[in-house]
């Protein structure tokens, strides 16, 4: 099972355009990548126009000189993968979205990238969306989960890696 979500980006009027990515939208993968590498308005704006997606990771573009596709064995570590560029599927540009739309969808979280240059983020499972910083909810989620943010690791921890990690973080060993 996948998490859901939309990345999106806020224009000068106010609306946002957003692509769907269909795995890992949750708050240490797609929260964590998009903040640690998606900081320069260019970029995002790059990763928009290449439509929804798979997967996301920190590079947009694959190695020309390596085979990159769809198919997971083919696939370039680091590298995102696209439904149209590495898939050939039509119709899946990015298009206006709202908190709603993105909900009617079944994805869990929605990330705006704002016109402030700051992302954004909302769990769309709520009743009442409430919006919070990126950088804020990463801080309180791995307070939560009893442990200092590694650094490069994104992804789901297992109940055995968040014990694990508390037991280093409390005997002051290094975090990897």
């Amino acid at each position: 099972m996948s998490t859901r979500s939309y990345i999106a980006i806020e224009r000068e009027d106010g609306h946002l355009d957003g692509i769907y990515c269909h795995s890992d939208g949750y708050l240490t993968h797609n929260g964590a990548i998009l903040f640690d590498h998606y900081q320069d308005r260019d970029k995002v704006e790059k990763l928009i126009s290449l439509g929804d997606m798979s997967y996301l990771q920190p590079n947009i573009e694959p190695d020309p000189a390596k085979e990159h596709s769809f198919d997971y064995e083919k696939r370039q570590d680091g590298v995102c993968v696209f439904y149209g560029r590495d898939r050939g599927e039509t119709n899946v540009s990015a298009r206006p979205i709202t908190a709603e739309t993105a909900r009617q969808s079944w994805a869990e979280y929605l990330y705006v990238f704002g016109k402030d240059g700051v992302w954004y983020y909302t769990e769309l499972y709520e009743d009442e969306p409430e919006w919070h910083t990126v950088e804020d909810g990463l801080v309180t989620e791995y307070d939560l989960l009893g442990f200092p943010r590694p650094e490069n690791r994104y992804g789901f921890y297992s109940q055995d890696e968040i014990e694990r990690l508390r037991r280093q973080n409390q005997n002051g060993f290094e975090l990897d």
